[in-house]
């Protein structure tokens, strides 16, 4: 079987609803784009927790950039320090029962700055999540493409069933 041009392979879906509205080099392009709106929100999350820790350097809490895969980016981490009676850092949502127990131990006069930064991290996660995950899912839809045209290209894997089945 010769391979088919992802464009030419996609024809057969131009009816109505199946017509997708993505070709493969406005993908890329998306994802080139989405790169760059990632690496810009991280910026801006740097910049939103130096700013914080500069201007509340003993808080309870700090904003942190949490490194796992999940899709929130920056969160609260509590203190561990002592001064602060905690002996474990866990992450807090400020908006939450733990966050709200946060916020009442730190000075009227402060509380508000907090919901600011509060109101930016919030922003700036759905921002970074929503890129990341098209950027993920992109990136996905070029790869499944990619192992088709292998399919096409090579054939099947070795030791791939073959049930001889008369489809098509």
């Amino acid at each position: 079987m010769t391979p088919q041009s992802d464009e030419a392979a996609a024809a057969v879906f131009d009816e109505t609803p199946l017509k997708g509205p993505l070709r493969v080099r406005e993908a890329r392009q998306r994802i080139a784009a989405l790169e760059q709106v990632v690496r810009d929100g991280e910026a801006e999350g740097t910049q939103l927790c130096e700013a914080f820790q500069a201007q509340f350097p003993k808080a309870p809490a700090k904003i942190v950039r949490y490194n796992d895969r999940s899709l929130t980016f920056y969160r609260w981490r509590q203190s561990s320090a002592r001064r602060w009676g905690s002996n474990k850092t866990t992450a807090v949502n400020l908006t939450g029962d733990a966050g709200q127990r946060l916020l009442a131990r730190v000075p009227a006069t402060a509380r508000q700055h907090w919901l600011n930064y509060e109101r930016r991290r919030v922003y700036l996660n759905m921002c970074l999540s929503i890129a990341a995950y098209e950027l993920y899912r992109l990136q996905d839809w070029l790869d499944a493409l990619d192992a088709i045209k292998a399919i096409e290209r090579d054939g099947l894997v070795a030791g791939a069933p073959d049930n001889n089945n008369d489809y098509g």
